[in-house]
């Protein structure tokens, strides 16, 4: 094996095509393109994003910097020398095309006369000098190299025509290989036949900058069936698409092993009897099986083999069946294969008080111990993928290793190279997650209770912050918990709370959208435990032919898709009382919950799982606040609790817990439990908005007929309030937080700038968004959306990073309307304003933003609910119905 081909020496995945792409690479940008127009080309649209990756990847990549500087060197240097050949050569040469072809056929006999020749000599070299003999591993083909300075050219007074025409030909090809030209044809003539799984160090044209194809993660369902067998399916945790991939795995005696690194096809393995059977998706027939109680595997860097250790033994296994041990040692025994690389393989063994990685060189057998780390209280053996996905980390040049030694996300940060030497901390703690598109290390680290994804820089100072909080309001995160996608564009989540529930969230970096996938319970949690999170792969999530696992439908454990099935309404009588129903806007099926309820009776609002709906009635002896359980039918009321005194509105803090603001104090309730307890002292004349940990931000008024937001720790007291907005007038103002927690949008039309109005959660760079429009919630990339008014017409707007950025989703959502507000007289103005025609109760947009409902009012007096589908404009439905408020989207009935 070559020096360059090990680990130990710099590389970077991105040279063989700066190299192959020079000459395009050299091509200056013309006017018209520098102005961000697309340069004609000849590329298909795969080579020509490439193109513009390598651009902006050379000037910031050393390596690549120099091996170009190099190449363009020789290059540069056999142009000459064959221009000046040429020159001569036509000057002794006649052109024969018959000629040429004929040393062209002559030179390619001689050539495959010297490869066998080669072949046999190498193979006879190497035969007998190693007893460990060579894994059958694809190997790549790379450049020759080209040394700087080429002799001269001897010239012979006298040369044959036969001998000029080999000679030319010869230098052909040398241009043709220093150029990379040749190169390309023999990648692009043997692309066809390449396997479809290719290795880590052969990056990929299209994965290397379409990292989305890793878009689903294998998944082990927390619940299991009749059997007793927990599911593995696969999910898209954004589409919200799934497909069970295997219903024999997995349980006590089975568990999965790893997914290859084509994303394609997965290892797991089972036990029957006395003997463990391993599998994969791609040949569940067993493909190796053992008497053995402790084994661990890892895909080879091309995935046609696998290296199994059982017991002391390590077995090199083809997909066929076909297995042979290569290696034998004791250190291998109670050891965990953690990943292999051009020839070494990295294993964990687990001492007395430590935990070390080794790496076996199974070219000659040798072992080395790369680094160790201390054992902690919540670090055991590793038994799963899962559970050493963020122990050790290779990068993906293969040069250095990452790790963390402690507990927790008060680990220190290592780093090594990957024969063991420069060992050295990072001065960071955190838990390692794995490397971004430029291979640098995404970590994570909690910074004032929130849980921050950063980029490793050259110092702390200049680490790039990522996510803000990859687990909003969570009390910790699990180590083994967390899930990034290849080239870091994605990155699951699963936390514990206060109440000991736990929930998965799954965050998109790129364009910072969050999702939360998963809720269960404290009860369940302790009971059947957790998903496990395998692994981000390239397999399939949807297809007809495959079973599709059912989630147990118990409380809080409802995947968090697209399955918001209604919307809650209130409508009231000619005596006062309201009613409360639940519209299925795509069938326009109206079905009552609740009746007969007190005209003063405050609807506080859905709980983040759209399972529960909370509401309070208050007067001025005692205060009755409720929680209706939305998973039953009939709905049922789960919670009840009365207090003396006329009381405040309550809160949704997580999809399990209340806040609720009494006469006496604000309490805490869990839904579990059910025991209100006294967090701080109550908040008079006030309404409670929202929670971000760990703030509670609540509206108050300031003067006769404005208010403001303002925000205090809970738990605090009220003299450490701080104002958040300037005082706004109190006619239906609401108050947004955006789904990151970061940034807070109301309108504010009684001001000299009239509009939308944005501001931090911390109160500072206030600025104004738009001159229109009222915020209506958010579409699934978390970019807020707007209702407006504009020439006669009500549109949905999503808002871009400018205005010229905006999309109008819907240009006329109620042709003929003239206000979305109920009892709301209409503006005489000519040109009124957008928060006298839209309020927020009469508009309701479905979390993720794919779903429509208003409440419109015609001049006639008659109003219509409406219902559309944002993705397509389609309209789904059209209700007259005596309807007051929309109080949002639900998931009854269940499902």
């Amino acid at each position: 094996m070559k020096r360059k081909e090990r680990p130990d020496s710099l590389s970077c995945p991105l040279s063989i095509h700066c190299l192959r792409l020079l000459d395009e690479l050299d091509v200056p940008k013309t006017p018209a393109n520098a102005e961000g127009e697309p340069e004609p080309s000849t590329h298909h649209g795969d080579e020509f994003e490439l193109l513009s990756r390598l651009r902006r990847h050379l000037p910031e990549c050393q390596i690549c910097s120099s091996l170009v500087a190099q190449a363009r060197y020789e290059r540069d240097h056999q142009r000459q020398l064959l221009r000046q050949f040429l020159e001569d050569a036509e000057r002794r040469t006649p052109s024969t095309q018959e000629l040429i072809m004929q040393a062209i056929r002559s030179s390619q006999t001689s050539a495959e006369a010297e490869q066998e020749s080669l072949a046999t000599l190498n193979h006879a070299d190497h035969g007998g000098q190693n007893q460990h003999r060579r894994l059958p591993f694809a190997v790549l083909s790379r450049l020759p190299e080209l040394t700087a300075q080429q002799p001269a050219i001897p010239r012979a007074p006298r040369r044959s025509p036969l001998r000029e025409t080999l000679v030319l030909v010869a230098v052909i090809l040398v241009v043709l290989l220093s150029t990379g030209s040749l190169g390309y044809l023999l990648l692009r003539d043997t692309s066809s036949q390449a396997p479809a799984s290719s290795p880590p160090t052969a990056i990929s044209v299209k994965a290397s900058y379409q990292s989305l194809v890793w878009k689903a993660i294998a998944m082990v369902d927390p619940f299991p069936d009749g059997t007793g067998r927990y599911h593995l399916y696969n999910y898209d945790p954004f589409s919200g698409q799934k497909r069970l991939l295997t219903s024999t795995c997995c349980d006590a005696t089975s568990a999965v092993d790893g997914i290859a690194h084509s994303g394609r096809d997965l290892l797991y393995h089972d036990t029957l009897g006395e003997a463990r059977l391993f599998r994969t998706l791609s040949h569940p027939e067993p493909i190796f099986r053992c008497s053995c109680s402790q084994s661990s595997a890892v895909w080879t860097t091309d995935d046609s083999h696998l290296l199994i250790s059982a017991g002391s033994k390590l077995f090199l296994v083809n997909l066929s069946g076909n297995s042979q041990p290569i290696y034998s040692s004791d250190l291998l025994q109670n050891s965990t294969l953690a990943f292999y690389y051009n020839d070494f393989l990295f294993f964990i063994h687990q001492e007395t008080e430590k935990e070390v990685l080794y790496r076996l060189d199974l070219a000659n057998g040798e072992i080395r111990s790369i680094a160790s780390r201390p054992l902690t209280a919540d670090q055991g053996m590793p038994t799963s993928t899962s559970s050493r996905r963020n122990a050790w980390l290779l990068n993906p040049t293969g040069s250095t290793i990452y790790y963390s030694a402690g507990s927790g996300l008060g680990a220190t940060l290592y780093m090594v190279n990957s024969d063991g030497s420069n060992l050295h901390s990072l001065n960071r703690h955190g838990i390692p997650l794995g490397f971004a598109e430029d291979n640098r290390l995404l970590f994570l680290q909690e910074t004032n209770g929130a849980f921050e994804v950063r980029k490793l820089g050259a110092t702390p100072q200049q680490d790039q912050l990522v996510v803000v909080n990859a687990a909003p309001g969570a009390r910790s995160v699990l180590t083994n918990g967390l899930a990034l996608a290849p080239y870091g564009w994605a990155l699951l989540t699963e936390a514990l709370y206060p109440d000991h529930s736990l929930r998965l969230w799954a965050t998109n970096l790129m364009t910072h959208a969050q999702k939360l996938l998963l809720s269960v319970p404290a009860a369940q949690v302790s009971q059947q435990g957790m998903p496990q999170l395998v692994g981000w792969d390239q397999l399939p999530v949807s297809n007809e032919a495959t079973p599709t696992p059912s989630i147990n439908q118990t409380p809080g454990n409802t995947l968090l898709n697209d399955d918001w099935n209604g919307l809650l309404l209130v409508s009231g009588d000619q005596s006062g009382q309201l009613t409360v129903s639940n519209y299925n806007y795509a069938s326009g099926q109206l079905l009552q919950l609740l009746s007969a309820l007190p005209a003063q009776t405050e609807i506080d609002g859905i709980s983040p799982d759209g399972s529960s709906l909370a509401y309070h009635i208050p007067s001025t002896s005692q205060t009755d606040y409720y929680v209706m359980d939305l998973r039953m039918t009939p709905p049922l009321i789960r919670f009840q609790y009365h207090v003396s005194g006329s009381g405040g509105n309550a809160i949704w803090l997580n999809a399990q817990t209340l806040l609720l603001n009494t006469p006496t104090a604000l309490l805490r309730v869990n839904m579990q439990q059910l025991q209100p307890k006294a967090v701080m002292a109550a908040l008079p004349d006030t309404r409670l908005a929202f929670y971000s940990a760990p703030y509670l931000y609540f509206v108050g008024r300031v003067g006769s007929n404005q208010q403001a937001l303002f925000r205090l720790p809970l738990g605090g007291t009220f003299d450490q309030r701080q104002a958040i907005t300037p005082p706004v007038q109190r006619a239906s103002t609401d108050f947004w937080l955006s789904p990151d927690g970061r940034t807070i949008y109301y309108v504010n039309y009684h001001s000299e700038a009239p509009g939308i109005y944005a501001v931090d959660s911390d109160g500072g760079n206030r600025h104004r968004l738009r001159p229109w429009g009222v915020p209506i919630g958010y579409a699934e990339d978390n970019s807020l959306m707007v209702m407006r008014y504009r020439q006669g017409s009500f549109e949905v707007v999503k808002l871009g990073l400018t205005p010229a950025q905006d999309q109008v989703l819907l240009q006329n959502v109620a042709p003929g309307a003239s206000t979305l507000c109920a009892g709301r007289p209409i503006p005489a103005s000519a040109t009124p304003i957008d928060a006298e025609l839209i309020c927020s109760n009469n508009v309701a947009l479905a979390p993720y933003g794919h779903h429509l409902v208003v409440q419109a009012y015609y001049p006639d007096g008659h109003s219509t609910l409406l219902a559309y589908n944002l993705d397509n404009g389609q309209q789904l439905s059209a209700q007259t119905a005596p309807t007051s408020k929309l109080i949002g989207y639900n998931r009854y009935p269940p499902a």
